[in-house]
């Protein structure tokens, strides 16, 4: 693979594509942080859903929007501003082991002192910092049973951080973190905004989430012009196999288009084919799979396992 190809599939796989559902959660965000702005009281976010659905990746994308990292020359020496700050939570969750995590990835080295301390010191960073947004990923550990004893003790902590440094934040985490919502008014009251995000459904619409979003990245595939000819992702014999393949996990189809397009360049051809995909789908272990060999499978098949599924 020579490396204007392999430089090409990075940035390929880099791409994002905000189809429908993804655009409306995308914006819910952007509405939270613009309203806690208007209002001048955090009112924050949370986006929920199951592993493989993108929940990282929005916050990731929200995040970048924001810009990146920068010093800011002031008369007491040299901040660095951070606009968007992203992080996961730590397992097992501790009021400490999450302030002493927050400490660390704002970029401040002395993670020392009591819980009393680190609090301070994580108000006085995001204030420093001037962060506009806080997002913390994997919030569903708060919900898990061992985390029972000190989840009401963390919650407390982390709304006490928001009062006080009237920074929105955007939690992230598997369903059950609904629970979490369910079980604490005082946290549903900070969190109005529930982002709820699911496997996509099958569709041959051109204008449903799944076809915008094969459609998006069959563009960007060839739109180098190092591939010339051959299947499109939109085609019945991929769109089709590659929903059974992966139940319509967001992580799953960008993993399959991916090893799809690196056969196809380990054999040194400009053209995509259907082998590219029965050879990706073997070397992956398809979790969400309707069915085994799901590339072999014939198009009647495929579409009475989906209508079975849905």
């Amino acid at each position: 693979m020579n490396d204007s190809r392999n430089q090409w599939l990075c940035e390929f796989s880099q791409q994002l594509v905000l189809f429908p559902s993804y655009l409306h959660a995308y914006t819910m965000l952007q509405k939270s942080v613009e309203t806690a702005r208007q209002r001048g009281i955090p009112t924050s976010a949370m986006v929920v859903g199951p592993s493989g659905c993108g929940k990282s990746t929005l916050l990731q994308l929200f995040r970048d929007s924001f810009g990146p990292p920068y010093e800011l020359i002031e008369p007491k020496g040299i901040t660095t501003v951070r606009p968007a700050f992203y992080c996961s939570v730590p397992s097992p969750v501790t009021v400490k082991s999450f302030a002493k995590k927050l400490v660390r990835e704002l970029g401040c080295p002395d993670s020392r002192g009591d819980t009393v301390e680190l609090s301070y010191r994580v108000m006085a960073l995001l204030k420093t910092c001037k962060v506009a947004v806080c997002e913390l990923d994997e919030f569903h550990h708060l919900a898990r049973p061992e985390a029972e004893k000190t989840r009401g003790i963390v919650i407390d902590w982390l709304i006490t951080m928001m009062n006080e440094t009237m920074t929105p934040f955007v939690l992230a985490g598997a369903p059950e973190c609904k629970f979490l919502l369910n079980q604490r008014p005082a946290l549903a009251r900070r969190f109005p905004f529930v982002v709820e995000l699911q496997y996509l459904t099958f569709s041959e619409d051109r204008d449903s989430d799944y076809m915008v979003l094969l459609s998006s990245l069959d563009e960007q595939l060839y739109a180098r012009g190092l591939l010339r000819s051959g299947v499109h992702l939109t085609d019945s014999d991929i769109a089709v196999r590659l929903y059974v393949a992966t139940s319509g996990s967001l992580e799953y189809i960008r993993l399959i288009i991916h090893g799809a397009a690196q056969c196809m360049l380990a054999h040194q051809r400009l053209t995509l084919e259907i082998v590219d995909f029965v050879q990706a789908s073997k070397l992956i272990d398809l979790r969400l799979s309707m069915s085994p060999a799901p590339f072999d499978l014939t198009l009647s098949y495929c579409y009475d396992k989906i209508q079975r599924k849905q």
